[in-house]
């Protein structure tokens, strides 16, 4: 019994933690509202110096590390996700926040 239980809390930790996290709130979305916060995401993070690649609306993880990299610099919680919150804080925040070296 054991030797069962130490893989199985082990595997529900790492599914636990934020960054296997999924997104709840952008995951119950239609697909072009995400689409379309994903691309507005993307655009956002390029303005501001944070390398998400092209805008596409696509979920990738050049985006998704751009997320992280700009909810670390902005002392949000850091979860990768794509969300009305975290596009409006790119877009409205007061100071702008920008990736080191760009101004």
């Amino acid at each position: 019994m054991n030797r069962y239980l130490l893989p199985a809390l082990c595997g529900a930790l790492l599914m636990a933690s934020p960054a296997f996290a999924a997104c709840e709130a952008s995951d119950n979305l239609p697909q072009e509202m995400y689409q379309a916060f994903v691309s507005g995401t993307q655009e956002a993070l390029n303005e501001h110096g944070f390398k998400a690649g092209a805008v596409d609306g696509k979920m990738g993880s050049r985006t998704r590390t751009a997320i992280r990299s700009y909810q670390r610099a902005a002392k949000l919680p850091v979860d990768g996700c794509v969300s009305q919150g975290l596009l409006d804080h790119l877009n409205f925040s007061q100071p702008k926040i920008y990736a080191p070296g760009r101004r």
